[in-house]
């Protein structure tokens, strides 16, 4: 009997061995499952953004005005017309930084107190209601656009005058005034050098800041200020070649000076034709696929550039490539958008796998083998959400548990029934009805001893 024993001992070990090992493959099924659908949407997400229109998933704007003093009026103009622009295409001010050396706005001169027109139409007031200047008068100076660029703020500097950005992030770089071959004046007192701006661009490259640049300078001898320029990514164009002037457009008699120059002019000449909810190509109407298609060439990068003619700004303005790489994307492709604005492409999840907790079968049975396919995908990511459930509350548990106070005031149980059954006059009544004698007993007391 005790060798009986002894034997069926080491046997049921064995038996509950092999349990907890089917066990143990049993419970990793669905984890292993789970684990491949993370993968492949995972791969799914990269193949969406390593597209042919960019792999940006942010918009930034640095908008520089380096001039004072009321005759340099059209430069204030200038970047407030780019401001007003990536506004209108879609980038937030949060990811706006806007840097104006003087505040023309509210210049004793200015015949319009508190506005800024860039037109003598004077249609737009660029100044507005809702501008946010984030460095202006004597902060903006060479050291505050380095430290913007590179991030490299003392302690304590404010969210909204530094620009947050990352290794995703598509930058505008804007800069107008008074410069010459390789340099930029700031309010006739500093100067920035090419040198420097290529030593920062090299700095936001290396710390990830930036994923594609976008540099533009309005000024005389423009673009020789990208001339040292060395990191990749980066497109670069100036309002003039060097040993050329960069000119004013018009001039307003009422206002006294030129409003804008000339690049500008023509510049939102093309940007007022984008219309930013065209712009995203991945729209679900068929209509508006083939007009954001048509949009999409009239639009990109390369079709703005070719409409700044020497005829039309009075000096050449070139794009300069040699950092932007042959591996990249021609011009042709690249939108004006993936700069100037924030229209993002969304690709549906129930698009992308056939599937909605909404699809009834009679709907699934409607669709094509290879949503089917990507149907039992999903399902298989629910069934393995599911498991680890048993110790989670449940959603619409938690909602109640949160609910707002106007639900629960308006609500059919609780203070709310009271409330809306006029338990709440009860009280009030029985209150008054209490208290109103001893109130005018002690009132009366209070009189006698008067």
């Amino acid at each position: 009997m005790a060798a009986t024993r002894a034997r069926s001992g080491p046997r049921m070990h064995g038996y509950m061995h092999a349990m907890v090992v089917l066990l143990i493959i049993g419970l990793c099924g669905p984890v292993r499952t789970a684990h491949a659908v993370s993968v492949s949407a995972t791969d799914a997400a990269t193949g969406f953004l390593s597209n042919e229109n960019g792999t940006h998933t942010n918009n930034w704007a640095i908008l520089v005005d380096t001039s004072r003093y009321w005759f340099n009026y059209r430069h204030v103009a200038n970047t407030l017309s780019f401001y007003r622009t990536v506004k209108r295409l879609g980038i937030p001010d949060e990811r706006i930084v806007l840097m104006l050396a003087d505040d023309f706005a509210c210049s004793p001169r200015n015949s319009f107190p508190g506005e800024i027109y860039g037109s003598k139409s004077r249609a737009v007031n660029l100044y507005g209601d809702d501008i946010e200047v984030d460095y202006r008068g004597y902060e903006v100076t060479p050291e505050n656009l380095l430290r913007v660029l590179t991030d490299r703020h003392p302690a304590g500097t404010p969210r909204s005058k530094r620009a947050i950005t990352d290794e995703n992030s598509n930058v505008l770089l804007y800069l107008t005034g008074h410069g010459g071959d390789e340099f930029l004046k700031f309010q006739d007192q500093h100067e920035i050098l090419s040198k420097d701006l290529a030593d920062a661009l090299y700095q936001m490259k290396k710390k990830k800041r930036y994923n594609e640049l976008l540099f533009i300078a309005e000024t005389c001898q423009a673009s020789t200020l990208a001339a040292q320029f060395y990191s990749p990514d980066v497109i670069a164009i100036g309002s003039s070649e060097k040993g050329e002037n960069s000119l004013s457009h018009h001039n307003d008699e009422t206002i006294g000076l030129s409003v804008i120059d000339r690049f500008t002019f023509f510049t939102l000449e093309f940007m007022e034709k984008i219309d930013p909810r065209l712009d995203a190509d991945d729209s679900n109407a068929a209509g508006n696929r083939t007009a954001a298609g048509s949009q999409h060439k009239e639009t990109s990068v390369d079709a703005w550039f070719k409409t700044l003619t020497h005829q039309k700004v009075r000096s050449h303005a070139k794009a300069q490539l040699k950092n932007w790489g042959s591996n990249k994307r021609k011009l042709g492709d690249v939108k004006v958008t993936d700069f100037f604005g924030a229209a993002a492409r969304v690709a549906l999840a129930e698009d992308k796998y056939g599937f909605s907790f909404a699809d009834s079968p009679a709907s699934v049975s409607d669709k094509t083998t290879e949503q089917r396919r990507s149907l039992s995908l999903a399902a298989a990511e629910n069934t393995a959400i599911k498991v680890g459930r048993a110790c989670v509350v449940g959603y619409q548990n938690a909602i109640q548990r949160y609910r707002p106070v106007g639900e629960v005031l308006s609500g059919d149980s609780g203070v709310g029934a009271r409330h809306k059954k006029g338990g709440g006059k009860i009280v009030a009544k029985i209150g008054c009805a209490f208290f109103a004698p001893v109130v005018f007993a002690a009132s009366r007391m209070y009189k006698g001893k008067r």
